[in-house]
């Protein structure tokens, strides 16, 4: 029993030894990111049936983080998203099933961010939070010329269409292992989920007709980042 109770407080000794060498300090972290994400309408407002859309999308971040103890560490933010939406077809829009476009939108988040290492080891399991806002840069403007036929004639009209996702809170957690090559860089991988709250606004010049809508969209994307830190 005085074995056992002399190496735990031998333990204890190193830890704390260990945590009062310490010096906190600072790391660059960037990261990229590639993923699905599926957009979920909270009321009607599409031209078609779907309440949804599906998006595919690349994501890079670059997060300086201050290193508080071994395992935990605290920061800020910010980087490029980037979607694509996979079914933007407008099968139901009239007579128009020629019509395919590759909506795609950018924007720039800014975040808080906190990582924690479970164990103080060169490979240790991690988890990693942010919560910020999403800011939209610019949208999608498209034009299309085409003919149209019907039962009683055919004719020339063009199809243009301007539309943006709006700027919006931003939530996002990812797990994974962190592999530390040398004292002070990181290489780091793992799934991720996001999630961020946007509106989905489209103006639709169809001849000389226009058909506007704007949808709260929830975006929930998942997918997987790698990254390294030093």
């Amino acid at each position: 029993m005085k074995k056992i109770l002399l190496m735990l407080m031998s333990c204890l000794f190193l830890q704390a030894a260990n945590a009062q060498d310490f010096k906190p300090y600072y790391s660059n972290n960037f990261n990229f990111g590639l993923s699905y994400t599926n957009g979920q309408a909270e009321g009607r407002g599409f031209v078609s049936n779907d309440n949804s859309i599906d998006y595919v999308g690349l994501q890079f971040n670059y997060i300086g983080l201050f290193h508080l103890s071994p395992k935990f560490a605290v920061g800020a933010g910010t980087g490029i998203r980037h979607v694509l939406e996979v079914d933007a077809d407008w099968d139901d829009w009239h007579y128009d099933d020629d019509v395919d476009f590759l909506r795609n939108y950018i924007s720039i988040p800014l975040y808080a961010h906190a990582s924690y290492r479970f164990i103080d080891k060169r490979v240790s399991p991690f988890l990693s939070a942010s919560l910020g806002y999403n800011f939209r840069v610019g949208g999608y403007e498209s034009s299309h010329r085409s003919s149209r036929t019907t039962d009683w004639s055919s004719s020339l009209y063009s199809f243009e269409e301007e539309s943006r996702l709006s700027s919006g809170l931003l939530a996002n957690a990812q797990a994974g292992v962190s592999i530390r090559v040398g004292s002070r860089f990181d290489i780091m991988t793992g799934p991720y989920f996001e999630y961020r709250k946007s509106a989905l606004t489209s103006v639709v010049q169809d001849g000389s007709s226009s058909t506007s809508f704007e949808t709260d969209l929830n975006l929930f994307e998942f997918g997987v980042k790698v990254g390294f830190a030093f």
